[in-house]
């Protein structure tokens, strides 16, 4: 009787929170699975701008976030990346935040996860 589990868990969300006179927001997540893998890919993207000139607008806030949680593979990769860009001064403040995430699990079989105490020694 083998005792070990060759289930893949991928989990990845993304976030992205925009505050300003004028806002744009958009979060995707994909996974997929297969024979011995599992992965996905999460991304975020916020943008705002505020029309300050003459008013008394706070200065834009953008936040995008990507994370992953991961188990079961015998060999794991993920790869991320965040990228912000805010310029509050000048006519039209503008503020942008990127977040990206990639991860992929493997799950090799019985080659490199098994016990010999899996075969009912």
């Amino acid at each position: 009787m083998f005792a070990n589990n060759n289930m893949l868990f991928v989990m990845l969300n993304g976030k992205s929170d925009a505050l300003g006179d004028l806002t744009a927001t958009t979060a995707s997540t994909k996974t997929f699975a297969g024979a011995g893998i599992a992965g996905g890919h999460a991304a975020g993207l916020a943008v705002a701008t505020a029309f300050a000139e003459g008013t008394t607008a706070a200065a834009p806030y953008t936040d995008a976030t990507t994370n992953w949680l991961g188990s079961g593979g015998d060999l794991t990769s993920s790869h991320s990346g965040n990228v912000s860009f805010h310029s509050p001064y000048g006519p039209t403040p503008v503020s942008l935040s990127i977040s990206s995430t990639a991860v992929t699990t493997w799950g090799l079989g019985d080659v490199w996860s098994a016990s010999p105490f899996d075969y009912g020694h």
